[in-house]
């Protein structure tokens, strides 16, 4: 059976470029007699995605010692995480079993917001954990709970502007989010890589220590390595996720290139899988929110 082609629609009016797209992804369907394991694979993506945002959100609301600034971007996170396993995959998939022109639209416009949300949300958190290396003492007085409030705030007020700019100006569903990732993602490594040479920087300082204090030694630089591990291991999860559709449409805009439209599925399914793997990163990196985990889930 063939493979249709993916290809962003040719110079038009802004109806004939959504529409061009919305037959490009019908024609797909009816190519492809193996559209029903996408919906498999997606629907499985959905429950794992509403469960672990979920859990991750239910825990911080109910431990007192969890209402922190950190937590709050968190939460934020968490919340736009779980949109896209609750509102954004199910019309995805909607799309794929009932092919309408409404389920399409109404995945595009929330698929755009609640996933600009979660990328911008994992941005802010990084952001957030570089100031806490940076400031040390200033931390608690210049990163307060106002302050992450209103950068949430803004973070939803933008993503909103952008999926809107995509029902009125569909050429901004091609481009804004594409060049938002990209960008973005660049902008995560510069802050993972200050995160890991800051730690490294207290990893030597800890060395030059005083010979007397060899144990606490020892077990801080197992410490320090283990972050620096867990910071790079969460950069790299989120390029693998975002940069091939960045890539894909990047490509397709600048160059007119024809992808498989399969492979176009492929990298909007990675997007998906971060709002998956998300609550499990966090699982593993925060040992405060793994004990309370496993305290409320036992109770």
């Amino acid at each position: 059976m063939g493979i249709a082609n993916f290809s962003l629609p040719s110079n038009s009016s802004n109806e004939d470029k959504f529409d061009g797209h919305f037959f490009e992804f019908q024609r797909y369907i009816q190519n492809e007699v193996n559209y029903m394991t996408a919906i498999c694979v997606t629907a499985i993506i959905t429950c794992t995605t509403l469960f672990g945002n979920a859990a991750i959100l239910i825990t911080i609301w109910k431990t007192s010692s969890l209402h922190s600034v950190a937590n709050i971007l968190l939460s934020s996170l968490a919340v736009s995480d779980l949109s896209v396993g609750l509102v954004v995959q199910p019309l995805f998939i909607a799309s794929l079993r009932w092919r309408t022109y409404l389920a399409f639209i109404l995945y595009v416009i929330f698929g755009t917001f609640f996933i600009i949300a979660s990328f911008l949300n994992v941005t802010a958190i990084g952001i957030e954990r570089l100031l806490a290396l940076q400031l040390h003492l200033r931390y608690n007085a210049e990163v307060t709970s106002f302050r992450a409030t209103v950068v949430i705030i803004l973070i939803w007020f933008f993503s909103g502007i952008v999926s809107s700019f995509s029902l009125w100006i569909p050429k901004v569903f091609y481009i804004a989010p594409s060049i938002l990732y990209i960008s973005v993602l660049a902008g995560n490594f510069v802050v993972y890589l200050k995160i890991y040479l800051i730690i490294r920087r207290h990893q030597r300082q800890i060395q030059h220590q005083q010979q007397q204090q060899q144990h606490n030694i020892f077990s801080d630089v197992k410490r320090f390595k283990r972050t620096a591990l867990k910071t790079f291991f969460a950069c790299i999860v989120l390029i693998c996720c975002y940069m091939p559709y960045s890539l894909v449409v990047k490509i397709a805009l600048t160059e007119g290139f024809k992808f498989s439209t399969r492979v176009y599925f492929i990298t909007v399914a990675l997007i998906f899988l971060n709002s998956t793997i998300n609550p499990l990163l966090y699982y593993w990196r925060d040992k405060e929110i793994r004990t309370a985990l496993k305290q409320l889930f036992c109770c």
